[in-house]
């Protein structure tokens, strides 16, 4: 009857939330559209002759052009960390404080007020009317210029309306199904090869209203690699290797990402001397928020990262010590502004002020050493002599000085600088300044390789690879330990040589493997040319979740393993997103009670609920979901296997199974130590749903939850006690409950009585042998190799005056500990 009365009254509190969501609810106005509609553009600038020949339609097109990028340029980027960061936490569905017989029927209830009052359609539809007013007038004629001519079969009209529609570009609304009509009309007029990946990305993900179809997908897909495009190219790659909709294939997964590695170390070499800088950092969205679940929930769950707050505190410090002279806060700047930050863009004019700087505090004009220095100040000195000749030698800040690139990065060899030996091997082996010289380069080349320098390592192996191989490769390898580009694309080229060479015979399989490896890592962080992360990112930090999810799907479906984690935490957002809330925010509105808060908070909320229509039913929206999971967790991202297991464990895109999660959590917490795991291993063991009731090993994942995850210690703790009852409520009731002691286990035995017990066994001409009990290991222990034949301890050995008294103290402390939480062990009983 309780339990009925509880459901009466929470599906009265859902249907009176969902029927005042729709009361006065209006066109929102966020806090970016004021800076909208300040932007001033000539009217004078629209009017457009479409109907005018061919020739005219192509002016048309670009004038109308011209105005939306006038326009996008115009837009600051709002980069505003933690706009969006409530929306990105995953909360727990209310219906979990509910007994387990009673959640069904919660879930039904939400789901069917979700459904008849049409919450999340009518929240993104709010959200595409807002995006289309905010347009000034005359964004949205150009716009509509280029729909005309589209209609009248123009191409690249045609194209720009797709990706207008497809990413809601210049403030529209995403359209897909609009998009994929078009991408459709492109691709029979043209073939345009981007126009055929798009409709491949659309089978296979199943957008908008297209129902997933991998064969149709795996079509386009390849006409579009056929024709060199490279994210199909990568796209194909990574379903071979994973076996997404065809037979796994190494071979193919070889030729593709071979293909895809080819064209970025082609243009990693077309960059300045010793090639170009790797691209931006790649953010895993749950850094930012505290990781998939919110906390940190083990070791490796989170990427230690700094706000934008901190960040400048430490900027702002490190640039008033710098004026003061330290050499190393202008160092660190040196760093921060050549290789670039997320919240700090490459800067080569800054990093060139201070090392300038710190080269006039340490060097004479003649380019000696100043006296007295330290050696902290020795080491920088060496550091800033390398860094500045490199600068020199690349044309970075400053116009290319050959002359002065020499002169600087000698004086860095001299002093021993890895990065100098490097540089200066390239401009002896290239005759830059210098006559060629193989020989001294190579002597240069392996001075740096012996300073550990990655750079020295791949340029000493390519100079002897035909005379020493087996050195060559060991060089190489040490530098694609450390991520070195050109490492990974030789050891690649070598191991894909040795797979075609030896085709069909055993081990060709497993060099295949390894060049995919090494090729799949190039294609992936050499992604100058066909990255979709940084779209992805730029639409985040702006606010447009549906865009970012779009972007990031791409990169899943490249086999990014960011784009996969970046991807599954999006879409989950929306999927476990409280209508409720979102409602009340966008009714707001709808009152006429707008502020500035209640615009952020207005703008979170319909952001997340336009990612509902992303597609066509809930159950393909959780469905992928899951499917971006899997592939994070197959790649070993962060909670993702965690994440993985909840979905089979809740029945969440794929039919209910808790032995299948429990292999999920298992290998999380074996893997990856993730404490949440552990901790549902534990309450899976305790209730024995998944795996057979086993009380030992709930205990032993209570603990090991403990000891890598302090955030979840209290959790931990409650289920000890929950555990601790429910053991004692087994054993007085008579049930199998092992035959050993749970809570009660003797006291463990130390050191110095370890020692004593061998040293009495080896007197009576024994093997003394004593088995170390401190950790239980459960029924089916088998010990370890090193632990040969450990017994049992002999009683008649050990001292029979002070055992009683110890175990006496033993059996206190746990019937005191079973005391303190018999009285709130209770309350964990009910549920689950």
């Amino acid at each position: 009857m309780r339990i009925s009365l509880s459901l009466v009254v929470w599906t009265l509190a859902l249907g009176i939330a969902a029927l005042d969501t729709d009361h006065g609810a209006g066109v929102r106005r966020d806090s970016d559209a004021g800076h909208v509609a300040k932007i001033r553009i000539q009217e004078s600038e629209h009017t457009l002759d479409i109907h005018s020949p061919t020739d005219n339609r192509q002016a048309s097109f670009e004038k109308a052009l011209k105005v939306l990028q006038q326009y996008q340029s115009s837009l600051k980027s709002h980069n505003m960390p933690g706009r969006y960061e409530s929306q990105l936490k995953t909360y727990r569905d209310i219906s979990s404080f509910f007994p387990k017989v009673a959640r069904e029927y919660v879930q039904g209830a939400a789901r069917v007020f979700s459904s008849v009052f049409g919450l999340t359609d009518r929240t993104a539809a709010r959200y595409a009317s807002h995006r289309r007013n905010s347009q000034p007038k005359g964004v949205k004629q150009a716009i509509q210029t280029v729909r005309k001519l589209a209609e009248r079969g123009h191409e690249e009209s045609l194209f720009a309306l797709a990706e207008i529609e497809m990413y809601g570009k210049y403030g529209s609304a995403l359209e897909l199904d609009l998009a994929f009509e078009h991408y459709q009309q492109l691709a029979d007029i043209s073939g345009n090869a981007t126009a055929q990946y798009m409709l491949g990305l659309f089978y296979a993900v199943g957008l908008g209203s297209t129902e997933q179809q991998n064969g149709m997908s795996l079509l386009y897909t390849t006409l579009s690699a056929i024709q060199g495009y490279i994210p199909a190219e990568a796209t194909l790659a990574f379903k071979y290797l994973s076996g997404i909709g065809v037979p796994v294939s190494c071979n193919k997964a070889l030729s593709y990402y071979q293909s895809v590695a080819r064209k970025a170390i082609q243009h990693y070499n077309s960059g300045p001397v010793m090639g170009r800088h790797m691209p931006d950092y790649r953010a895993r969205l749950s850094d930012d928020n505290g990781g998939a679940y919110g906390v940190r929930t083990g070791p490796y769950s989170l990427h230690k990262v700094v706000n934008r707050k901190s960040f400048d505190e430490l900027l702002l410090y490190h640039q008033q010590n710098a004026l003061k002279g330290d050499i190393k806060a202008s160092m660190t700047l040196v760093d921060l502004f050549y290789h670039g930050h997320r919240f700090a863009p490459r800067n080569f004019a800054l990093a060139l002020k201070y090392l300038r700087q710190v080269n006039t505090h340490l060097f004479t004009q003649q380019g000696e050493l100043r006296k007295g220095l330290v050696q902290s100040e020795v080491n920088a000195a060496a550091q800033a002599a390398g860094m500045y000749g490199i600068m020199c030698l690349r044309g970075e800040g400053q116009p290319v000085d050959t002359a002065a690139a020499l002169k600087w990065l000698k004086i860095g060899a001299k002093m021993g600088h890895g990065i100098s030996y490097n540089a200066l091997g390239v401009m002896y082996q290239a005759g830059i300044e210098v006559p060629p010289n193989r020989d001294r380069a190579i002597e240069l080349f392996k001075l740096a390789a012996e300073r550990r320098h990655q750079g020295g390592q791949v340029n000493f192996a390519l100079a002897i690879i035909d005379a020493m191989p087996e050195i060559a490769h060991e060089n190489l390898r040490k530098a694609a330990e450390k991520g070195h580009i050109l490492a990974h694309y030789h050891l690649a080229e070598l191991y894909s040589g040795v797979a075609e060479l030896f085709s069909g015979v055993n081990g060709a399989e497993m060099q295949c493997r390894m060049a995919v490896a090494s090729y799949k890592f190039v294609a992936e962080y050499g992604d100058w040319l066909h990255s979709p992360i940084p779209s992805a990112a730029t639409a985040y930090q702006q606010g447009r979740l549906d865009a970012a999810a779009l972007s990031y799907m791409q990169a899943a479906e490249m086999g990014y393993g960011v784009g996969q984690l970046n991807a599954a935490q999006l879409l989950e957002t929306a999927a476990r997103r409280n209508a409720k809330s979102s409602a009340e925010a966008a009714g707001q509105i709808g009152n006429g009670n707008v502020d500035t808060k209640s615009n952020v908070e207005d703008g979170q909320a319909t952001a997340v609920a336009s990612l509902w229509s992303l597609f066509k039913t809930r159950e393909a929206h959780v469905r992928q979901t899951l499917a971006y999971w899997t592939r994070a967790a197959n790649q070993d991202m962060p909670d993702a296997r965690v994440k993985q297991g909840d979905h089979y464990f809740y029945g969440q895109g794929v039919e209910q199974s808790s032995e299948k999660a429990a292999a999920a959590y298992t290998i999380a917490a074996e893997v990856d130590a993730n404490g949440l795991a552990m901790w549902n291993l534990g309450w899976m063991y305790e209730h024995g749903i998944g795996v057979q009731r086993d009380f030992f090993l709930a205990k032993r994942w209570y603990d090991k939850s403990i000891e890598v995850n302090d955030g979840g210690k209290l959790a931990n703790y409650a289920s000890l006690a929950r555990l601790c009852v429910k053991y004692m409520w087994a054993w007085l009731s008579g049930d199998d409950v092992g035959e050993s002691p749970l809570f009660f286990a003797p006291r463990p035995v130390t050191q110095e009585e370890e020692d004593r017990a061998q040293a009495e066994a080896g007197a009576d001409g024994r093997e003394g042998q004593v088995r170390n009990i401190n950790h239980y290991e459960g029924d089916n222990y088998v010990p370890d190799d090193w632990e040969h034949g450990a017994g049992a301890l002999d009683t008649e050995d050990m001292d029979a005056d002070e055992e009683p008294a110890e175990e006496d103290e033993s059996l206190s402390g746990n019937l005191f500990f079973i005391a303190l939480f018999l009285a709130a062990g209770w309350m964990f009983l009910p549920f689950r």
